[in-house]
């Protein structure tokens, strides 16, 4: 096995296929075209940076702590360790933001709110975001609001957590994080939705109102990909916090629990998603979990294999 392929992780492969992927798919001109940021996208990559920083300024605090050149390589050694341990994840963002800017209204088709919405009603006779209308208020709506945002808050804090403890138990975390945004992504192609405010908003008769609801759904609503219904991502990815919380304590499971499932329900009340989208997004989470442990098994007896055979040949 060479030095090159040693090194090589399931994240790696996982990222590399995305982006092939995408230029496939897209065409390498519309992706050149489509790569755009503005200021309010920039919340993205707090997901990554955030930790990614307080990571290599512990290890800056800790080289000016104690001095030395041989701490000073160490210390050098330790943030290239950082952002390689974390590299994989920023890429998936960067193409996400790609991916889901211009492209999508070139490479997809009618949207399909009507057929969710007719699985809602089949199902549960009504799309539930039209039942909390009558729960709607201004410090509901705020509470709701705070909820939806902490997707962006509970991953760092968890992978933060996660790598300071294992470093196995980190790339597991965000390895699952990488598969449910790739999943998803594949259910944003093949069922394009905008969400029950923006196609139906007659079936509403109250207003989302507060003080906080504005100006954080402004900005999270201006970097949202067009069509990111099908399936929910803030539930998929609330739920992989909440396992890897769990596993990290029966501390943690208490403190994750109450934010995880506001953030559930705000997804509904905030009239982004019916309820088939929650659903699928559980689903996402379920295997997103199951393939990042099957994953980083193979990739483990895969390495293993070549040490075997030298150290059957001595």
């Amino acid at each position: 096995m060479s030095s090159f392929s040693r090194s090589l992780r399931v994240e790696d492969l996982l990222a590399g296929a995305f982006a092939l992927a995408l230029v496939a798919y897209g065409g390498a001109r519309a992706l050149l075209s489509g790569l755009q940021l503005s200021e309010s996208d920039y919340w993205d990559f707090s997901f990554i940076l955030s930790p990614l920083s307080l990571l290599v300024f512990l290890a800056a605090l800790r080289y000016a702590m104690g001095g030395g050149r041989s701490l000073l390589a160490d210390t050098g050694r330790q943030i290239v360790t950082i952002f390689r341990d974390w590299l994989p994840f920023l890429l998936f963002i960067l193409f996400y933001e790609a991916f889901r800017s211009r492209l999508w209204m070139m490479v997809l088709g009618g949207d399909l709110d009507a057929e969710l919405l007719a699985w809602d009603r089949r199902l549960f006779g009504e799309t539930p975001a039209v039942w909390m209308d009558r729960l709607v208020s201004p410090t509901l709506t705020n509470l709701m609001t705070l909820a939806y945002f902490l997707h962006l808050i509970l991953p760092p804090v968890v992978a933060f957590v996660w790598y300071r403890r294992s470093r196995r138990g980190f790339r597991e975390f965000l390895l699952a994080v990488l598969l449910s945004g790739l999943l998803g992504s594949i259910g944003y192609m093949i069922v394009p939705a905008v969400g029950p405010a923006i196609a139906y908003p007659e079936l509403f008769s109250t207003p989302l109102v507060g003080l906080l609801h504005e100006p954080i759904t402004a900005v999270m609503d201006a970097a949202r990909a067009p069509r990111d219904v099908f399936p929910s991502l803030h539930v998929g990815l609330s739920t992989i916090v909440l396992w890897y919380g769990a596993k990290l304590g029966r501390r943690w499971l208490w403190v994750l629990l109450l934010p995880v499932v506001g953030n559930w329900v705000s997804t509904i009340y905030l009239r982004y998603h019916y309820l088939v989208d929650v659903f699928a997004g559980w689903a996402v989470a379920a295997l997103a979990i199951w393939l990042a442990w099957a994953l980083l098994r193979l990739e483990e007896r895969w390495r293993a294999e070549p040490e075997a055979r030298v150290g059957s040949r001595r």
